[in-house]
């Protein structure tokens, strides 16, 4: 049934007498029910400008926390990844507490789920799910930008754990400094797999050559 533009109006004005039941009565806390009758806190909305966000310290690339799962009441965690041109992402993991979600803002993302690498370009999804291999990296020569959003908290705590835990070890080379983020990572149910890493994505990670002036 469609109401005729008038009645839609007057319906509308009419909300806030409907929803009289449900105001804070007086707490100061906007409440609402689930389905069971439990009492959930709402959440005030959000909105993060571009370049905004807090910055996540972190070995990997810049990383912008844009929601985090305080906000969403454990629900979601939402990061803005920003991968330098031919640089890598992640090395091949699993997760068995979380499934991860991106969405490709611009540049180029390669991704390896399972057996499979693919290109993803601006505009492009893909669902990571918890208990599947995958890593991605950035092979293009432009940077790329995506929106990662991860289910759960957990994510969210092993993000905020990396540079303490590499501060805290000291460690004296990349090996070791690896080894330090796999114990971490194991800790919050993800297990890297480096043995899976794919020879297309292997020269994204590995160490510089000889007589590198960085070495």
């Amino acid at each position: 049934m469609q109401l005729k533009p008038a009645l839609m109006g007057a319906a509308i004005l009419a909300l806030p007498a409907c929803m009289a039941g449900s105001h804070d009565h007086g707490h100061g806390h906007p409440h609402m029910h689930g389905p069971d009758g439990a009492m959930l806190h709402a959440h005030q909305d959000k909105i993060v400008v571009d370049g905004a966000g807090d910055e996540v310290d972190n070995p990997f690339h810049p990383i912008r926390l844009l929601l985090s799962s305080e906000e969403t009441a454990g629900d979601v965690t939402v990061y803005e990844f920003v991968l330098p041109p031919r640089s890598p992402g992640s090395p091949p993991h699993t997760h068995t507490r979380e499934d991860e979600y991106f969405y490709v803002v611009s540049g180029v993302l390669t991704i390896m789920s399972g057996e499979q690498i693919q290109s993803l370009y601006p505009g492009d999804f893909a669902a990571l799910n918890r208990g599947n291999t995958h890593m991605f990296w950035n092979a293009s020569d432009e940077t790329t930008k995506l929106i990662m959003t991860t289910t759960g908290g957990s994510f969210e705590g092993f993000m905020n754990s990396v540079a303490p835990r590499l501060a805290e070890a000291k460690p004296d080379s990349a090996e070791a400094a690896g080894a330090v983020i796999g114990q971490l990572a194991s800790e919050y149910g993800i297990t890297i797999a480096m043995e899976k890493m794919p020879p297309e994505a292997a020269p994204f990670y590995g160490p510089p050559p000889t007589g590198d002036p960085a070495r």
